[in-house]
């Protein structure tokens, strides 16, 4: 890490500040807190793609009108194991946490429950919410559309999808759930926003310049297209998260989504769906958690090829990560840190 483009921030001063900036633009306190837990949840999980650099599309999306920074979400059908929640085009992970929540309550007696989501926004990672079912001995699923249409169909030359993210989060008692959150493409949007913002390169096959050739300029790249991992079965996966959130709730996907970016008057109409399924209702909770013990175990001890040290489990590097950054701070990227101060400065509000 070349320590003259980070700057060490401490969690609650980059909490506050960020919370401050959600208050000055009309979201209540209490949900400023939920939206600011998600975003530099992230960053202490070195997943800077979904951390604060969101912070400055999120504000202006509210000061532009894109985004309701005082949503109603209301129950439009359900079932005793299913519900369509519209999120009052609110902020993604206000609506987010309020579906999971009533999936929650539904699997509470045991049941498997999804809940289907229209007129919420980008909720950030994928990961947070499929977690909150990890600390009610349930397995999570979070799904969603992305806010951009920035991948072709395999042999296209139009953007008609998003890189649609995933999570599954699978409950253990060794300290740390096990963790799959990814994009369906080579690497995340964000990720590319902060290698521009940064000015460095990035790996060839993570992106098209919008002539459809492979770039390392991540300038380029943002005015292209994003590349599907594993080629066209990245296509066909995209494809199918993009299905699985909007089609069961009436959100957009394909031509009627809008640009997150860009078109920051317009509500955006971003699709989710959540489920969880109760351990208990498949399996003896003690007997699940001593198998998965044993799983974990095995797969870490299996004979390592040359030149490794250890092998890392999904979700455990990010969870390593959170542990050493509450500890000794967050290294934001210099860029970023001067954008919040800049956009701070008009609410009368300093990171430092």
């Amino acid at each position: 890490m070349d320590n003259e483009k980070f700057v060490i921030v401490g969690e609650d001063a980059l909490k506050t500040f960020c919370r401050a900036m959600f208050i000055a633009v009309g979201v209540p306190d209490d949900e400023a807190i939920l939206i600011v837990d998600n975003l530099v949840e992230a960053d202490l999980r070195a997943v800077a793609s979904h951390g604060v650099v969101r912070l400055p599309i999120y504000i202006q999306r509210i000061e532009d009108g894109g985004s309701n920074p005082r949503p109603q979400p209301r129950i439009l059908r359900q079932t005793r194991t299913t519900a369509v929640l519209d999120g009052d085009n609110g902020m993604g992970q206000i609506v987010g946490i309020r579906a999971m929540e009533i999936a929650l309550e539904k699997a509470s007696d045991g049941d498997c429950a999804f809940v289907s989501v229209r007129n919420s926004n980008h909720y950030g990672a994928a990961s947070h919410y499929a977690e909150m079912a990890a600390r009610h001995d349930m397995i999570g699923l979070s799904f969603t559309i992305g806010g951009i249409n920035h991948m072709t169909p395999w042999g296209g030359a139009e953007a008609i999808l998003g890189n649609n993210p995933f999570a599954f989060a699978f409950p253990t008692r060794d300290g740390f759930p096990v963790v799959l959150d990814m994009a369906c493409s080579v690497a995340a949007r964000g990720k590319i926003i902060v290698a521009a913002k940064d000015g460095t390169p990035i790996p060839s096959d993570w992106a098209s310049g919008p002539d459809g050739a492979p770039t390392t300029d991540p300038v380029e790249a943002l005015k292209g297209f994003v590349l599907p991992v594993g080629g066209p079965k990245g296509y066909a996966l995209t494809l199918g998260i993009g299905l699985l959130s909007t089609m069961l709730s009436g959100a957009y996907f394909g031509s009627e989504v809008t640009h997150m970016y860009e078109q920051t008057t317009t509500p955006q109409n971003v699709g989710h769906l959540f489920g969880v399924l109760p351990i208990s209702a498949f399996e003896d909770l003690d007997h699940y958690y001593a198998r998965m013990s044993k799983a974990l175990a095995d797969i870490q001890g299996t004979r390592k090829a040359p030149g490794v040290e250890r092998i890392y489990l999904p979700g455990e590097r990010e969870h390593l990560a959170l542990l050493e950054r509450r500890e000794r701070g967050i290294p934001l990227n210099a860029a970023v840190f001067d954008e919040l101060n800049e956009l701070g400065a008009k609410y009368g509000l300093s990171l430092g």
